[in-house]
């Protein structure tokens, strides 16, 4: 067993746009996947972050985009039950990719819980997590 490192990305509701979200939102997870989905959480402090994605991350503390570590890569790109996951789920791995690089397809993400929500209304990402 290994630990593949992955990164989640939040977008912040922007303050005129918060009205939209009184409590957690989140979607019915897909018990085939160990990913719960974007979803909204109202911070205590005050604000909402909606989020998160979950993409691989190239490095075991990669928490921005541009971190890359060679041997955790090739470490995490090597594991059997990795490779195994992308060629049985290659269309969610690939979705996954391309929603952790484009803004727009985020946004539609987190239209399917408030369909109001748009590019407009959100700022990213303001915070990276690892997993």
């Amino acid at each position: 067993m290994r630990i593949v490192p992955s990164r989640g990305e939040y977008y912040q509701i922007r303050p005129e746009r918060q009205s939209l979200v009184r409590h957690l939102i989140y979607p019915v997870p897909d018990p085939q996947f160990p990913f719960l989905g974007v979803h909204f959480t109202r911070l205590m402090h005050g604000g909402i972050e909606a989020g998160p994605n979950a993409v691989l991350a190239f490095a075991r503390e990669g928490y921005r985009k541009s971190d890359f570590n060679l041997v955790d890569l090739y470490d995490a790109l090597t594991y059997g039950g990795f490779r195994r996951f992308m060629r049985r789920y290659p269309s969610m791995c690939w979705y996954g990719l391309r929603r952790g690089l484009s803004r727009e397809m985020f946004c539609e993400s987190l239209q399917r819980l408030v369909l109001e929500i748009d590019e407009g209304g959100a700022r990213w990402p303001i915070s990276t997590t690892r997993r």
